[in-house]
C-alpha cells in the first residue's frame, strides 16, 4: 500500500453521512467537498455497503476500529485503504494512511 501524504481526514454521523472530509480525502476518491458531504459511508463502500452497517456498529461499540476498508471511488475504481478511527467526544472521526488500487475479481 502506498502513504496517504498527508494522510486524509473523514468525520461521520450516527447516520455514517460524512459530515467533514478533508481535502486529502476528496483527492483521494475523485469527488468534490460538496459531493461527499451529501453520502453516507454506504455509498461508496465496495463491493457494497451491506457490510457497513455491522461494521459501524461494532465501531460504535467498541469506540474505535482500524483496519482496511474497500471504496468506489467516483471514477468507478475501487480503492482499498488503511484506516484508523475513534470515537472523541463523541465524534466519529477517521485518518485514512494508506491505499492501493484493488480489483475484487482478481482477488
Amino acid at each position: 500500500m502506498d502513504p496517504i501524504q498527508p494522510s486524509a481526514h473523514v468525520e461521520v454521523d450516527l447516520n455514517r453521512r460524512y459530515v467533514y472530509v478533508d481535502d486529502a480525502a476528496c483527492e483521494l476518491l475523485g469527488y468534490g467537498r460538496d459531493e461527499l458531504l451529501q453520502m453516507k459511508i454506504d455509498d461508496i463502500s465496495a463491493p457494497s455497503g451491506a457490510h457497513v452497517p455491522p461494521m459501524f456498529q461494532l465501531y460504535s461499540d467498541k469506540g474505535e476500529l482500524h483496519g482496511i476498508f474497500a471504496l468506489r471511488r467516483k471514477d468507478g475504481d475501487i480503492i482499498r485503504i488503511r484506516f484508523e478511527s475513534a470515537i472523541r467526544d463523541g465524534r466519529y472521526l477517521a485518518e485514512w494512511t494508506h491505499w492501493e488500487k484493488w480489483n475484487p475479481d482478481a482477488a
